[in-house]
């Protein structure tokens, strides 16, 4: 019996000292190989095999921890989007106040610019999202989608009576760092004469949509001044 118990002891020990003991260790790496393929190959080489070469571990673990592939690339998508990383002091800051006021919209898209800019794996999968039709990026988007809806409704009341619309001018501003980014760190070039690979003109482009969005909220704040006076001869 105490044999069994020594023999136990030690088997218990060789299962758990491989990849299966260190779980998380594991699910890293294999994580990790994602990315290093999406940087240098592209969404295209993400099949099983590449994955495990890359992560230099048996294709079986990708199964055992994410289930398949898809799942596994969901969430080191996720993982990477911009609205899974905004900082919890800037989320505390937004829900501490009754509106979004225009301080937090320009911080927020300020962090979410040098974000963008900062990640070669985020600026993958975006034209990963805007160049083949996929349910995964159909299903991040759709998330995004609905985490920005928050966002535009907390900031309802500010341009409630005005025929200022914000979410359009959302749309063509956070489109415009997408783009910019993307043109930048793609090829290098300029765009309209800027290259935001510079400095200057990087602050430059950060100063002016934050001019864009103050705008917007004077705008909206002189509409509803008019429109409180309309109101009130009535």
């Amino acid at each position: 019996m105490q044999k069994l118990n020594i023999k136990t002891k030690t088997m218990a020990r060789k299962v758990t000292d491989g990849p299966i003991r260190n779980k998380e260790r594991t699910k890293n790496r294999i994580l990790e190989a994602v990315g290093k393929i999406i940087r240098s190959e592209g969404y295209k080489g993400l099949i099983v095999n590449r994955i495990g070469k890359a992560s230099r571990l048996d294709n079986k673990l990708i199964y055992l921890y994410f289930g398949n592939v898809d799942r596994l690339v969901e969430m080191y998508v996720k993982s990477k989007d911009y609205w899974n990383n905004i900082p919890q002091d800037l989320i505390d800051e937004v829900n501490a106040k009754p509106t979004l006021d225009k301080e937090s919209v320009i911080s927020i898209m300020e962090h979410q610019m040098d974000f963008i800019y900062n990640s070669e794996e985020l600026q993958k999968i975006l034209l990963w999202e805007i160049s083949e039709e996929s349910e995964l990026m159909r299903e991040i988007a759709d998330e995004r989608e609905a985490f920005g809806e928050t966002l535009f409704k907390k900031a309802k009341s500010t341009f409630r009576n005005t025929d200022v619309n914000f979410r359009a001018t959302e749309a063509l501003l956070i489109g415009g760092i997408y783009y910019l980014v993307l043109h930048a760190r793609a090829n290098g070039s300029s765009f309209c004469g800027l290259d935001i690979n510079k400095d200057r003109d990087y602050k430059a482009v950060k100063q002016t949509f934050g001019r864009l969005v103050e705008w917007t909220y004077a705008e909206a704040k002189k509409q509803q001044k008019k429109h409180e006076k309309e109101k009130a001869k009535k």
